[in-house]
């Protein structure tokens, strides 16, 4: 016997009050409706929040992963390392300056970069002679660490520190996933040489369609500053009148006031938010902890966790249930689920251009079988918990 619910539930909503609906309709009759006074007024806020020095926003995390690796001198001689298990964006980004992605394994635990997949990916994949990390296939140099804190969970950034200075690298830390999580009593956003946080609409705070670059650097600050709007050296909201120089053939990836808007509402919103999150994710264990056949989350081990997704692993060995399954099961009751994420050599562009190797990734493999997200968003109403908690019960009593 199937209990469906009578309505979809979405693997993921934004939640927006209708204090932020009414900043964004004063900013929409102001007159003023792209990057301006708001804009700036978010990212003052942004900093700090995360505790940095600067702070830079732009249209999404995208646009701030390949402008943070514009800023290092990226170009086609160049490498960068970045876990197998991440959303398309951080290797894509890479390739844009015609540069080699290097991946790395996850740990079985978080399905994070870690020093020790760091580690055995460069003694695998890389040489280091006079004073340069090489890629041993391609001879091109590896600049820069991009980590990705999966989920909410960070990485050991220390550790992933101490190697990037060991090999002179950057590191560019993809905290999409992360806002407003904490890594030793510290706010994301200031551990590596930049930060890069997603504004998108399932994300822990949303402007629609947006991101931020944090960084200590002001000279890599004002490079992303020029260059996310055409390469001209004078903010639009700056000028003293009509004049301007364009210095570099920049990009257009500015953030609107409209969007800003709506992020100084929900960034004032963020810790309500984050706490409803943590309350949906504490429920889920309790509820689900006797469930032989599902793994849940742990707590992070250093800090604290953004709750950003909720991922559950099925063990396959030991029921008659799969995460295709419980996924389609799911769905039977009329509940949304997603994968987080597709291992970036499962896909046919990494895979035919790069030649990646599955038998070096045997976590991602394991991960990538058994990974499945569930409802975890903070405008779930307690009927919409209990839904799902009752789904999944449903679904595993019979094993």
């Amino acid at each position: 016997m199937i209990t469906a619910r009578k309505t979809f539930l979405p693997f993921a909503l934004p939640c927006i009050s209708e204090r932020a609906i009414e900043e964004v309709s004063s900013v929409l009759r102001s007159g003023w409706i792209t990057s301006g006074p708001k804009v700036k007024e978010f990212e003052e806020e942004f900093a700090r929040y995360t505790g940095s020095q600067h702070a830079l926003a732009l249209n999404s995390a995208t646009a701030g992963l390949h402008l943070a690796l514009e800023a290092i001198g990226m170009s086609r001689e160049d490498a960068a390392i970045c876990p197998a298990v991440t959303f398309t964006a951080t290797a894509e980004v890479i390739c844009y300056f015609d540069a080699e992605p290097i991946l790395t394994d996850v740990d079985p635990i978080f399905n994070l970069m870690t020093p020790e997949t760091l580690r055995a990916t460069i003694e695998r994949e890389c040489v280091y002679q006079n004073g340069s990390l090489l890629h041993k296939k391609t001879g091109k140099t590896v600049r820069a660490i991009l980590p990705v804190h999966l989920a909410g969970v960070i990485c050991d950034m220390e550790g992933i520190l101490e190697i990037a200075k060991e090999y002179h690298l950057y590191v560019i830390e993809d905290a999409a996933h992360a806002f407003p999580a904490v890594h030793k009593d510290r706010k994301i956003g200031s551990f590596g040489d930049f930060t890069v946080f997603s504004f998108y609409a399932t994300k822990g705070i949303t402007t629609g369609e947006g991101g931020m670059v944090t960084t200590n650097h002001s000279h890599f600050a004002d490079r992303i500053r020029l260059m996310r709007l055409h390469g001209i050296n004078r903010e639009t909201y700056d000028r003293p009148g009509w004049y301007y120089e364009v210095v570099s053939p920049g990009f257009k990836y500015n953030m609107t006031d409209v969007a800003a808007a709506l992020g100084i509402v929900q960034l004032s919103e963020a810790d309500d938010l984050w706490k409803r999150r943590i309350e949906i994710a504490e429920l889920y264990k309790k509820e689900f902890v006797d469930l032989p056949f599902l793994h849940l989350p742990l707590a992070a081990p250093d800090g604290e966790h953004s709750w950003h997704l909720f991922r559950v692993e099925v063990d396959r060995a030991s029921s008659k249930m799969d995460r295709d399954i419980f996924a389609a099961e799911l769905k039977k009751r009329n509940i949304g689920s997603s994968l987080h994420f597709i291992p970036l050599y499962e896909h046919p562009f990494y895979n035919s251009r790069f030649g990646f190797k599955k038998e070096h990734f045997p976590n991602s493999n394991a991960m990538f079988a058994r990974s499945l997200s569930i409802p975890l968003f903070p405008g779930m109403k307690d009927d919409d918990v209990q839904d799902v908690i009752k789904a999944v019960k449903e679904i595993f009593s019979g094993l």
